[in-house]
């Protein structure tokens, strides 16, 4: 009863934050990048809570009790992303004025591009919502007893609703205060896990490699999962957002830094469950540790921090996927479009989220081909760009920057498809490498036609 009325006041503010961010939703630039108003506290506390959702934080503590201090590189990966994204493409991206990604790679690389990007994020996105939303399913049966299909159909409906109502500025403010649940509680528990029953002296090691994780998994997490914070189309959305391109690369510098000290936290959490020997039973360990090994206020503050950080991320998924679906596939500019592209993807995710979980495995299987397929040539792109009158100026040779996305993409896909071991992270690598390759020919291209 206690944890259904903690959980009943969590869902009546944040609610009341989306409401308070309807007169924000009039039109598309508002509804969508909020504006492009928005100061460095709100768009780094999105940043940060885009990135370290549910799945980052309860996949690094796991891995850092079993791989031990190399699980540091999981999130330490995303942090040397975005500072580069700081160092070289947040300020072209904010200069550029466009509302999506997809808009953005019409505006550097042509129509062409534009499709192709709208529909491998769609896809892509759908995949991350469905698993998202199973996420947040399984906190809700943990925390209220629901069955499955109930937990799915409230967090789905929920996250849909204060989604919709307030548009970016209200996903901008949740998250502020959602991300502040997660960091609270992140913090609070390392401190009591190391104070009230540090391990013994030598049981915590640090070091950065181990045999089970060697060089080849290291150039992965670094190239491939970074490149998928590198270029991101929830990433850009909040450079959009920003207030003026000076502060998106401020923002983007302050969120790596923040990735940085939270993949410390994280990897220390799991240091301890190493040390200590903690039987974890069959939770992972940070479920593990809220459920029977911290106070119970902590305890319950933590779990309802991951919640937090599942929602923070579901609902940026869900209005990034029904912006590209309104403005670039159907290429319309009316809110009550996006809004009920919103419902839509939120429905089909929820669906398969109820009855298909292999599905959301399959569908997931496709990251691998967004980040080896359009990250290495929407970088590419990006580095050519000289905009003039809102386009750029440089344009690739359209059908061979196409197959640069599309020969990336599938061997991103086969990698995953391998299953496992060397094969699965050599070749998102070789896509990557084929995926700019391509990407600059297409461009050397061009100019020998010009």
């Amino acid at each position: 009863m206690l944890m259904t009325i903690i959980l009943s006041v969590y869902a009546a503010v944040v609610l009341a934050i989306a409401v308070s961010s309807l007169r924000y939703g009039d039109t598309m630039e508002n509804f969508l990048v909020a504006g492009r108003r928005q100061r460095k506290i709100l768009v780094v506390a999105s940043m940060l809570a885009s990135t370290i959702g549910g799945g980052i934080t309860i996949g690094t503590v796991d891995k850092a009790s079993k791989l031990g201090f190399a699980a540091f590189w999981f999130v330490a990966a995303g942090g040397i992303a975005h500072f580069l994204q700081g160092l070289l493409l947040s300020r072209t991206v904010r200069e550029s004025e466009a509302l999506t990604m997809a808009e953005l790679s019409d505006k550097v690389a042509g129509g062409q591009a534009r499709t192709i990007t709208s529909l491998v994020v769609l896809v892509t996105w759908i995949g991350i919502a469905s698993a998202q939303f199973t996420a947040s399913a399984r906190v809700l049966s943990t925390l209220v007893g629901l069955p499955h299909q109930g937990a799915v159909a409230v967090a789905a409906s929920f996250i849909v609703v204060y989604t919709l109502i307030g548009g970016q500025k209200s996903v901008l403010r949740t998250d502020l205060f959602q991300f502040g649940i997660l960091a609270l509680a992140v913090v609070g528990t390392l401190a009591y896990l190391y104070l009230a029953d540090p391990p013994r002296p030598g049981t915590v090691e640090i070091v950065l490699f181990n045999e089970a994780f060697g060089p080849l998994d290291f150039v992965y997490y670094l190239v491939v999962m970074g490149g998928s914070y590198f270029i991101c189309p929830m990433m850009f959305t909040r450079i959009l957002s920003a207030d003026t391109p000076d502060n998106a690369r401020k923002s983007s510098f302050l969120s790596g830094a923040g990735m940085f000290f939270f993949a410390f936290a994280l990897v220390f959490i799991g240091l301890w469950v190493r040390a200590s020997g903690f039987d974890t039973g069959k939770l992972d360990p940070l479920n593990a540790l809220a459920k029977g090994r911290l106070p119970p206020a902590l305890g319950s503050a933590l779990v309802i921090g991951l919640l937090a950080a599942i929602l923070s991320t579901a609902d940026t998924v869900l209005i990034t996927a029904a912006g590209i679906v309104e403005n670039d596939l159907v290429k319309r500019s009316k809110v009550n479009g996006v809004r009920l592209w919103t419902v839509a993807i939120g429905l089909v995710a929820a669906f398969i989220a109820l009855f298909q979980k292999d599905v959301i495995a399959a569908l997931m299987k496709t990251y691998n081909g967004y980040t080896a397929g359009l990250v290495p040539a929407l970088f590419v792109a990006l580095m050519f760009a000289r905009f003039k009158d809102g386009k750029s100026a440089r344009r690739p040779h359209a059908p061979l920057f196409s197959a640069a996305i599309l020969a990336g993409y599938g061997f991103g896909v086969a990698g995953t498809l391998a299953g496992g071991g060397a094969l699965s992270k050599a070749l998102p690598l070789a896509g990557m490498a084929v995926s700019a390759a391509l990407a600059l020919l297409s461009y050397r291209r061009r100019e020998v036609r010009s």
